[in-house]
This record gives structure tokens, C-alpha cells and sequence, in this order.
């Protein structure tokens, strides 16, 4: 089974539009899949165009919302912060771990996307690497094109490697049409060597109203197919640590 989490360098980096196109692309494979949101914030329940909801429709629509998405807070901070000022103490981790069960069973492929970045709490003393980790998840992590990405990127695939993910690949994600300052224009390249084995495939800025169609094949021609590959190269599993 491909078991996939999507984590940001940031908030709005684009992680849920390209969490869909994956999506399409597992199920263009002719493999089963499902989409979870174990904590969406600042959202609506009944906004279409949540993040749940538009995982929910790119997966097939076949789960409950409810089970996509187990936790929904209204206020837009880490779920532990939102919680904590609610007079709780954190994330019902149980309730995430059944959920994210039921949606395995019988399925090809699972991709769940976190929220804002791969540190951010769920409880006091769990975040999103561990997560990840306890669900057996390979890690694909989206990147903003902007200034500061370099550093933003390279630390969250050490804190991935440091937790003991294995890191698929790096999106590095355009973030408007305009943006094409020296750091836009060199963070690829600089990305791929310094991340090397790790593959960074580049998505360009396209209206998002454009078809489906259109945007899977942006993202073929950019190479998004090794991101959900069945298997991942071993060199791209973090090395274990010298007894």
C-alpha cells in the first residue's frame, strides 16, 4: 500500500492543490485511494471548498466527511493552541489513529495532509512528524518558490530525516504569476543539489480555474510520477544511527 503525508514548509504553500493533483494521479493508476484532513482549522464544516472537502472529491467522495476529516476547529491556529484555548489539552489521537485505519482498509493508496508545517502540535508533546511516523507514512513535503525556502525546505526534511521518515520527494510550488525574483529563479537548482537524493520537481503558476486534464499534465511533464511511485529508492530512507 502507498501510504503518503503531505506536509508545507509554511501555510500557504499550496499543499492542499497539489495534495489533489496527486490524489488524480493515484487514482489515473486505477489504484483505490483515500484523503484524510486528521485536523482541519479555521474552516467552515460546511464549506465545499475546505480543505477536507476538496481532498474528500479529488479522492473518489466515496468516505464520510467526518471520517476524512475527524477534528474540525474554528479558530485558525496549530490544533493544540486552538484546543488549549478551548479548555482542552490536545487532539483525541485515538479518534485520529481509528479514523486513519478505516480509511486504510481495502485501499491502494492513502495521502494525508497535514497542517501548516511538520512540527506543529497536535498535543503538547506530539506533532505531525510523529504522526506521520506512527502511521507508516512516507513524507512529501511542498515548498513555496520564494525567498527564505532554501532554509525553510532544508530544515523540514532534517526534522523529517531527524524523525525517522522517509522523504519522497520536494514540490517546489510557484506561488504567483508575477514572482520571478533571483531567489524563484535559482531555489530549483540549488534545492536539487542540496538536497541530493531527494528529488525536487518544480509545478509552475497556472490559474487554478484551469481543467483538471491541464494541470495533471503540468505535473507529469514535471515529473510528479516518482513522487507516488509504488516503491522508493532505498537512498531515500533516512540512514540509521551508529549504535
Amino acid at each position: 500500500m502507498i501510504r503518503i503525508g503531505v506536509t508545507g514548509t509554511d501555510t500557504g504553500v499550496g499543499k492542499t492543490y497539489l495534495s489533489t493533483l496527486l490524489l488524480a494521479m493515484l487514482r489515473r493508476k486505477g489504484l483505490n485511494v483515500a484523503a484524510m484532513k486528521p485536523v482541519e482549522t479555521g474552516a467552515n464544516g460546511d464549506d465545499p471548498a475546505s480543505d477536507a472537502a476538496r481532498l474528500r472529491a479529488a479522492a473518489g467522495a466515496a468516505d464520510a466527511l467526518d471520517l476524512v476529516r475527524p477534528v474540525l476547529l474554528s479558530e485558525p491556529l496549530a490544533p493544540w493552541v486552538a484546543l488549549s484555548r478551548a479548555g482542552g489539552g490536545g487532539v483525541d489521537v485515538g479518534a485520529l489513529d481509528a479514523a486513519f485505519h478505516a480509511l486504510s482498509s481495502g485501499r491502494d493508496a492513502i495521502l494525508v495532509e497535514g497542517a501548516g508545517g511538520l512540527l506543529v502540535p497536535l498535543t503538547r508533546d506530539l506533532a505531525y512528524d510523529g504522526l506521520f511516523v506512527g502511521w507508516g507514512l512516507d513524507l512529501i513535503v511542498v515548498a513555496g518558490n520564494r525567498r527564505g525556502t532554501l532554509n525553510h525546505t532544508m530544515l523540514t526534511v532534517r526534522a523529517a530525516h531527524d524523525a525517522g521518515l522517509r522523504v519522497r520527494g520536494v514540490i517546489l510550488n510557484a506561488l504567483g504569476p508575477d514572482r520571478n525574483g533571483i531567489a524563484e529563479r535559482t531555489n530549483l537548482e540549488a534545492l536539487t543539489d542540496l538536497l541530493e537524493p531527494v528529488p525536487v520537481v518544480h509545478f509552475p503558476w497556472i490559474r487554478k480555474d484551469r481543467p483538471l486534464e491541464y494541470a495533471l499534465e503540468i505535473a507529469e511533464e514535471n515529473g510528479f510520477d516518482r513522487l507516488i511511485a509504488d516503491r522508493v529508492a532505498p537512498s531515500l530512507t533516512p540512514e540509521p544511527e551508529a549504535a
